[in-house]
């Protein structure tokens, strides 16, 4: 499967909440950077290792987010390294606190380099203020 094939695939089964093809697709030295660095901002920040760090990330951010739908707008790759940009439609629904589901709108930019056809670093971009003024409005 030629690296955009992979992303599409793994976007179209996250959209709807099945991360196999997701861990099928990782490397077992993945390194996965998530869009924010600063702690405190959000649940999840900074960087991790391996299938287990993963799945830490991914379950801190299903702490507070529910992915309702994330349509490709365009994916290129060039050799080992694959891009996708995509609308994403998601709900804050924090569930250590009190509060509405509020549902939110954005962009985000996804970078994998693969080693072996396997994902080997995952990056994501997106707009960390229009995210936060989104769950502070309402």
């Amino acid at each position: 499967m030629n690296p955009e094939e992979l992303m599409r695939k793994v976007v179209a089964a996250f959209e709807k909440s099945d991360l196999q093809p997701l861990f099928d697709a990782l490397h077992e030295d993945v390194v996965w950077k998530s869009a924010s660095k600063q702690p405190g901002m959000f649940r999840f920040s900074g960087n991790y290792s391996n299938k287990s760090g993963v799945t830490e990330v991914l379950s801190q951010i299903a702490m507070d987010y529910t992915f309702h739908h994330m349509r490709p707008k365009e994916i290129l790759a060039f050799g080992d390294v694959v891009w996708g940009l995509f609308d994403v439609s998601l709900a804050f629904e924090p569930k250590s606190k009190a509060t509405h589901s509020k549902s939110m709108a954005l962009e985000m930019a996804i970078r994998w380099r693969l080693k072996d056809g396997k994902v080997i670093e995952h990056q994501a971009f997106f707009d960390t203020a229009s995210l936060l003024v989104q769950q502070q409005a309402g």
